[in-house]
Formats: structure tokens, C-alpha cells, sequence
């Protein structure tokens, strides 16, 4: 292998997060790696919210992470609402988060629709989120076609969604080619969608390959033709 080629190779490893193995070879091929190098790429890692796995590589180039860099990621982390960084961070130098901030970040992933990652800041923090939040989040959800997320966030607030939420969960799902939901959601409301509707989503499952879909799709869409017929005889 060329040296230009064990360079190259050397590189992918270090993008790929692999410096070990960077390491290694670069001392079999004698092709040196410099700790600014190193280094650099450690803290690349730690941009990209690879914690663990920047722990374990600065040890293998023999760089010290000290508790003021970790805490500075975690400040960059939790400023950013990527959770699941600051935690893997903080556990690196056995520091809490702040409760004040992580119920911060829980607010803005509510309010914003994300269900999951809210509850997990909220509950970092040892709260519970208002109800309010929780109702909000619940409606972006289903207005935005999740169903089960929308319906997960009522029934932690203690709410039941409207049927105009419902419905519109159900056309966004049936817009999108996902009958089952669609189905749900105007099941739930108590309603049924229009057989122009359902015949629409089984044409979308069909193209995508999704033949299960779009057969169950059909089949609402004839069960709701057969019953318009038997109504106007």
C-alpha cells in the first residue's frame, strides 16, 4: 500500500470516529499523527456528540479530557437540546444537570411537538411537565399526522383531543399513504373518511409498494361506497 493510500485510509479512520485503529496503523506505517491532530479530531467527536466514544479515543492518544472541557460540552449541549449528549457527558466526570435548564428543554421540545425527548428532559430534571405543555404537544402532534404520539400526550394530560384534532390527524395520515392511523384517528372522532380519500392512500401504498396498505385501503374505500348505496336506496 502506498503511502498516500495508508494516509488516506488512516483519515477515513479518524472521520469514522476509529482512532485506535488510526493509531496503530499510523505506528506500523510509520506515518506519524500529531496530538494537535488528535486532538482536533477528539474534539470533532465531542461536536458531533460522540461522548463515549471520545472518552475512549482520547485515552488511546494519551489526551487528557478535563472536567472544564466535558462541562463546557455539556453547556454547548444542553444550550442546543441535545439531552442525551449532556447525560452521556455528564456521567463522564459524575456531575448532575441542572434541573432548571433540562426543564427548559423539556418545555421547547413540547411546544414544539416532540413528545419523547420532552417527557425524558422532564423527567431528568425530576419534574412533571404542565398540562398545558402536554395539551399543545398533543395537538402539534396531531395535527402533524402522529396519532400515537398526539394520543400519548391527551392521556398524560388527562385531556381527550377534539374530533376536528382527530379528523385532521386522520387526513394528514391518509394524505401521507398511512391508512392504519388514518384509520384510527377518524375511528376515533367517530367519523369516517370519504371514499375519494381512501381510494387516493391504496393508490399511494400501491405505488410504493405497500400492497397490504393499499388493499386495506380499498377495502375501506368499498365498504364506504357500499354503505352510501344501501343509505339512498
Amino acid at each position: 500500500m502506498t503511502d498516500e493510500k495508508v494516509i488516506a485510509y488512516i483519515k477515513k479512520c479518524l472521520e469514522e470516529g476509529k482512532m485506535p485503529e488510526a493509531i496503530d496503523i499510523s505506528k506500523v506505517a510509520g506515518v506519524p499523527l500529531s496530538k494537535e491532530e488528535l486532538n482536533n479530531y477528539i474534539h470533532k467527536y465531542l461536536e458531533n456528540g460522540w461522548v463515549s466514544r471520545a472518552s475512549k479515543d482520547s485515552k488511546a492518544a494519551g489526551i487528557d479530557l478535563t472536567p472544564d472541557i466535558i462541562t463546557g460540552y455539556i453547556n454547548k449541549y444542553l444550550e442546543q437540546g441535545r439531552i442525551y449528549s449532556a447525560v452521556d457527558a455528564a456521567k463522564l466526570i459524575g456531575a448532575p444537570l441542572p434541573a432548571d435548564k433540562l426543564v427548559n428543554i423539556g418545555r421547547e421540545f413540547l411546544m414544539n411537538g416532540n413528545l419523547n425527548s420532552g417527557m425524558d428532559a422532564y423527567k431528568l430534571a425530576g419534574k412533571t411537565p404542565p398540562v398545558d405543555e402536554l395539551v399543545t404537544c398533543g395537538k402539534i402532534c396531531l395535527c402533524s399526522g402522529e396519532l400515537s404520539h398526539g394520543i400519548e400526550a391527551y392521556r398524560l394530560a388527562g385531556r381527550e383531543p377534539t374530533e376536528e384534532e382527530l379528523i385532521q390527524c386522520g387526513d394528514e395520515c391518509l394524505g401521507d399513504g398511512q391508512i392504519t392511523p388514518g384509520l384510527e384517528a377518524y375511528e376515533l372522532a367517530g367519523k369516517t373518511p370519504s371514499k375519494e380519500m381512501l381510494r387516493e392512500c391504496g393508490e399511494m401504498c400501491l405505488i410504493e409498494m405497500r400492497h397490504d396498505d393499499a388493499r386495506k385501503a380499498f377495502v375501506a374505500a368499498q365498504k364506504v361506497d357500499g354503505k352510501e348505496e344501501s343509505q339512498s336506496q
